[in-house]
């Protein structure tokens, strides 16, 4: 792998476009635009105010950027550099901004969620939605098969309703129903091969339900026996579409099935002892001096290592002593200590935060709040199972899959990026000059002829480009 030199970046606001070919960064109230394979700056917008957010549109022609304490948004276009675009919300305040699918289409929402106004930069129209319910991330989503968006609304007696837009057609609603089933709920997810809409309960209460887009209910799963549970805490489709992985605050995940909406097996604990005779890999990160001089234990250890993504940089610490690690299957029983939250604090770090699938599904990373230095990776083939647990010196801060490969990279706020594919895993240090860049936040480039990752950090970012030809 090799690397760029390092950019200054503003409160980690990078991104690749949809399309891969360009790499738009903030430095303060400017944001740049390089080519993501050359990294030469193409344009340049000045924009009012410090950038809070950056977002591009779907098609990859426009880019907008957030300027929350101002509320207003700018719009900038690569194809016209010379036409701008401004939103003002004014009074009513700014706390989000995205893109419609649509590409012409901005939605904005107020402060303490009061609306949602749809600004269209072709009509010059504006339309508005009353009763967005403040939900983590959004309080709606989008279908990838239609013209629809999903919104989950918070009426004036405390109940809850979906509303489905038809934003090809003006923004008309086209359904609405409420889901009684549900009392509080905190999440929604929508099937990518079919009208059906995932939906649960707050966190007190396990309890998740599926409705087609005009109310009927599917499926209602809640914990069996009645017993007292606390709830679900983030759910996500497969990339096919054929199943929905669910996480819980009790520290399990559960696979439903899209043909019955079902439960298909039972719920799986993230172990606490991990043992290497259960059938699942244990990789381990171990540092060492360049000398060869392991900083650890060697016991029950042996090197394990893929030639792929190898790199020959090295950091130095202020010591002058050269550190690298590397991962190293660990045979025999550990037991990992997890971390006890504070349960007097709102929304502690509990449960499973983290579920995400590869490209072609068969891969599945889920992390767990109370063990964050952990990362567990199951394959679904030939049936569903722990594979790998891959354990990190430090917490683990991003982790994202290859849009193309089967492939994950991580980081752990330091100057390492961490590989892991099927056949191998890899700690791979950055060059001497970025020794003290260290890494918050990754974002692979989706669709470039050759795979190339950004490396995030809190000022300063910089690009890795992987050659196919001798990186796997």
């Amino acid at each position: 792998m090799n690397f760029s030199e390092l950019f200054k970046v503003t409160s980690r606001q990078c991104s690749f476009s949809p399309d891969g070919q360009y790499l738009a960064c903030v430095n303060h109230y400017r944001l740049i635009i390089r080519s993501s394979t050359t990294l030469e700056i193409i344009n340049l917008f000045a924009c009012i105010d410090t950038i809070d957010t950056i977002e591009w549109s779907y098609d990859s022609r426009l880019i907008l950027a957030g300027l929350i304490k101002r509320n207003a948004v700018q719009i900038f276009s690569l194809d016209n550099p010379e036409w701008k675009c401004k939103i003002d919300e004014g009074s009513a305040g700014l706390c989000q901004v995205h893109w419609a699918p649509d590409s012409r289409n901005i939605l904005t929402t107020a402060q303490f969620h009061l609306r949602i106004t749809v600004w269209s930069l072709a009509s010059k129209n504006v339309s508005y939605i009353k009763y967005p319910k403040k939900l983590s991330p959004n309080s709606y989503v989008f279908s990838l098969l239609k013209p629809y968006m999903a919104l989950v609304e918070r009426r004036n007696d405390s109940t809850d309703h979906i509303s489905i837009f038809d934003y090809s057609s003006n923004w008309s609603m086209i359904a609405h129903f409420q889901p009684n089933d549900l009392e509080d709920l905190q999440g929604i997810e929508w099937s990518p091969i079919a009208d059906v809409l995932c939906l649960w309960e707050n966190s007190y209460e396990y309890k998740i339900v599926f409705y087609t887009l005009d109310g009927q209910l599917l499926n209602i799963y809640k914990r069996e026996n009645d017993r007292l549970s606390l709830g679900i805490r983030c759910a996500r489709w497969s990339p096919t579409g054929q199943v929905i992985v669910v996480g819980d605050y009790e520290e399990r995940i559960t696979v439903f099935s899209y043909l019955t909406y079902k439960k298909i097996q039972a719920s799986f604990e993230h172990p606490q002892k991990l043992s290497s005779g259960k059938g699942y890999t244990i990789l381990k990160e171990e540092e060492y001096n360049l000398d060869g001089q392991e900083k650890n234990d060697q016991s029950k250890r042996k090197p394990y290592s893929s030639s792929a993504y190898s790199s020959s940089a090295v950091s130095q610490i202020e010591t002058n002593v050269s550190i690298e690690s590397k991962y190293i299957i660990y045979n025999g029983t550990l037991q990992i200590a997890p971390i006890k939250p504070d349960l007097d604090r709102a929304n502690p770090r509990l449960g499973v935060s983290s579920i995400e699938y590869s490209c072609s599904g068969r891969y599945l990373s889920t992390i767990n709040d109370t063990m964050p230095n952990l990362l567990f990776i199951f394959d679904f083939k030939p049936t569903f199972h722990l594979a790998f647990v891959l354990i990190q010196i430090q917490p683990i801060r991003c982790i994202k899959w290859e849009p193309k490969r089967d492939n994950l990279a991580l980081c752990t706020h330091n100057n390492r990026i961490y590989v892991w594919t099927p056949q191998g895993a890899s700690c791979i240090n950055l060059p001497d000059e970025s020794s003290k860049h260290n890494i918050d936040e990754i974002k692979w480039n989706n669709f470039a002829s050759s795979p190339s990752i950004a490396l995030i950090g809190q000022e300063t970012m910089c690009v890795g480009f992987i050659d196919l030809n001798t990186d796997i």
